[in-house]
C-alpha cells in the first residue's frame, strides 16, 4: 500500500493535476455582465494588418517626432527626430525614402511618440510597413492594435453626435467583422483592405469613439461559437438582406435579413437618380465588361430586402448579366445607392428609383440610430439585426 501511494503521489497525481489544469483552462467559461468569454487572450493576437496602398509607384511619408526605421528582422537601421514629408519609392531593389536608399525588401516605420505616421497625408497610429513589389512598385501596410483600429473606423462609420447605444452597437459589429477577417486571413500579409471599411487612420478617433470602444471592449458576436462576418451598411430601406444573395456566402441566421422599421424617415430610405448611359458603359468598360447602346437595366432575383442579387443589362448586341452588388460598386456606390431598385430608360440616361444605401446586409446604421432614439440599448440593437447571435468576450 505504501509503495502504491508513493507511485500515485510521485507520478500519477502531478500528471492528473496538469491535465486538469489544462482542461479547466480551455473548458471553463466565465460569464461577466451577461457576456460569455470566447477565448483566452493568449490564443489570439491583438494586432491587425491593414492594406493601405497596393502596388503603387510611390507614396508620401511623414513623421512628427522621434522615429525609427527597422528592417524585416526588426533591426534598427535608421532613426531621427522628425521626418518631413518625403517620397517613398522603389528602384532596382532599393527602397528610397527621399534621397536615402535601403537595400531591404521591407522597411518598418515606427513613431516613438503618439503622433502617428503620415502616409499620403493621412496619419496612422500603427507601425507602417513598406514592402517591395515587382516592377518597382510598393505596398504599404499598417500594423495596429485592434481596439485602436475599431475606434478609428467607428469615427468614420457613424457621426460622433449619434446616440451612444447606436455607436456601441456599431463598435461591436466592427470588432466582430475584423476578428472574423483576422482569423480567416491568418498569416497572410494583411487581414483587411482599407477600402472594405470607412477608415482614415487617426482622423476617425475622437474622445467619444474611444469611449464607445472602451464600453464594449473585447466584445464580439458569434453564432454557434464561431465569430462571423458582421456586415453593416448605411440604410436598408425597410428590410435587411440575405448575405447569400448579396455576396454568395453560405446562409447564416444572423445575416438572413430582418424587417426594419427604424430607418424610414431617413434621407436614403427612398430615392431617385438619373445616371448617363455613357457613364455606365465607360465604368463597365474599365472593368472589361463591354456593353453598347443600353436598352434596359433590371435588378433580378431579389432577396427578402428586395435587393437584386443580379443585374440584367439588355443592349443592342444582346444581354449582360452580373452580380448586382458588383454592378453597383462599378457604377459608383455614391451614385447608385443600392440594388433595391427599378430602372427606366430615359433616352440618354437610366432613371433608377430605389430604397436604401449600401449592400443591405447586417446592421442598418440609420436603423440602429432609430432604435437607440427609442430607448433600445446596444445589446437589443445587435440582437435585432443579428438574430440568433450571442455576445462573447475576447480576454
Amino acid at each position: 500500500m505504501g509503495k502504491t501511494l508513493y507511485i500515485l503521489a510521485t507520478f500519477i497525481m502531478p500528471f492528473f493535476m496538469t491535465v486538469t489544469s489544462l482542461s479547466c483552462k480551455r473548458d471553463v467559461t466565465r460569464v461577466r455582465d451577461g457576456v460569455r468569454d470566447y477565448v483566452s487572450r493568449e490564443d489570439i493576437s491583438p494586432s491587425l494588418r491593414i492594406l493601405l496602398l497596393d502596388r503603387v509607384k510611390k507614396a508620401s511619408l511623414a513623421v512628427d517626432g522621434r522615429y525609427q526605421i527597422l528592417g524585416s528582422l526588426s533591426n534598427v537601421i535608421d532613426q531621427g527626430m522628425r521626418l518631413g514629408k518625403t517620397t517613398v519609392s522603389v528602384k532596382e531593389g532599393y527602397i528610397y525614402i527621399g534621397n536615402k536608399r535601403y537595400y531591404n525588401s521591407e522597411l518598418r516605420i515606427k513613431n516613438l511618440e503618439d503622433s502617428g505616421v503620415g502616409v499620403d497625408n493621412i496619419r496612422y497610429r500603427g507601425e507602417i510597413r513598406i514592402l517591395q513589389q515587382i516592377d518597382d512598385k510598393l505596398s504599404v501596410i499598417e500594423e495596429i492594435e485592434i481596439e485602436n483600429f475599431v475606434a478609428g473606423v467607428l469615427g468614420c462609420e457613424m457621426p460622433n453626435a449619434w446616440e451612444d447605444n447606436a455607436l456601441r452597437s456599431q463598435a461591436v459589429a466592427i470588432r466582430t467583422y475584423v476578428e472574423n477577417q483576422r482569423k480567416a486571413k491568418g498569416n497572410k500579409s494583411y487581414h483587411i483592405d482599407r477600402s472594405e471599411l470607412a477608415y482614415k487612420g487617426m482622423i476617425g478617433e475622437t474622445a467619444k469613439s474611444r469611449k464607445m470602444v472602451q464600453d464594449t471592449a473585447d466584445i464580439v458576436m458569434a453564432y454557434k461559437g464561431e465569430i462571423f462576418s458582421a456586415f453593416f451598411h448605411s440604410t436598408c430601406g425597410g428590410h435587411t438582406e440575405d448575405v447569400n444573395l448579396v455576396f454568395g456566402k453560405d446562409r447564416l441566421p444572423p445575416l438572413a435579413g430582418v424587417k426594419c422599421g427604424y430607418c424610414n424617415n431617413t434621407k436614403y430610405f427612398s430615392w431617385n437618380v438619373n445616371i448617363a448611359k455613357s457613364s455606365i458603359m465607360q465604368k463597365l468598360k474599365n472593368a472589361n465588361i463591354r456593353v453598347s447602346n443600353i436598352i434596359s437595366v433590371k435588378a433580378i432575383n431579389p432577396g427578402p430586402g428586395n435587393h437584386g442579387s443580379e443585374v440584367e443589362i439588355i443592349e443592342t448586341n444582346g444581354m449582360e448579366r452580373m452580380n448586382a452588388n458588383r454592378f453597383r460598386l462599378l457604377v459608383g456606390p455614391n451614385s447608385l445607392y443600392s440594388t433595391a431598385f427599378t430602372a427606366k430608360n430615359n433616352g440618354s440616361s437610366i432613371k433608377f428609383s430605389g430604397k436604401g444605401w449600401g449592400h443591405g446586409v447586417g446592421l442598418c446604421q440609420y436603423g440602429a440610430q432609430g432604435m437607440a432614439k427609442k430607448g433600445y440599448n446596444w445589446r437589443d440593437i445587435l440582437e435585432y439585426y443579428y438574430p440568433k447571435s450571442e455576445l462573447r468576450r475576447l480576454n
